[in-house]
């Protein structure tokens, strides 16, 4: 079972449909392209004017994939504002992967919870 709570109220489903599969490939595709960008950006390189696109334009092919998960229990203005922002696009594409590469038994919780940071001590310490 794959759960997300939005507020007050958590959604469920027993598995991933092949609908989610099949209806993939715009989000997909939106992340590829939000990857390539970050990693341009991150190399200090130019962003090619075809590869541009908007925050607003990511998020809503993104997020309307995820509601199309859950069988739309949802909608995208309840993912928007109910959704962690800190998790939301880390969540959203941690799903596509895991159904486009049919490994979804590693999908439990929305949202996630972020690793927590371990100390480290030294013998003696």
């Amino acid at each position: 079972m794959i759960s997300c709570t939005l507020g007050e109220k958590k959604y469920t489903i027993d598995f991933v449909s092949g609908r989610a599969l099949r209806e993939l490939e715009p989000a997909a595709q939106m992340y590829a392209k939000v990857v390539q960008i970050a990693n341009l950006a991150a190399k200090g390189q130019p962003v090619p004017e075809d590869a541009k696109f908007t925050i607003a334009d990511a998020m809503d092919t993104m997020i309307q994939w995820f509601c199309l998960l859950f069988r739309n229990q949802f909608t995208p203005d309840e993912v928007l504002d109910g959704y962690p922002v800190d998790r939301l696009m880390h969540d959203v594409a941690l799903a596509l992967m895991a159904v486009q590469t049919q490994t979804t038994d590693v999908l439990s919780d929305f949202p996630t919870k972020a690793a927590e940071a371990t100390t480290e001590t030294t013998p003696g310490n």
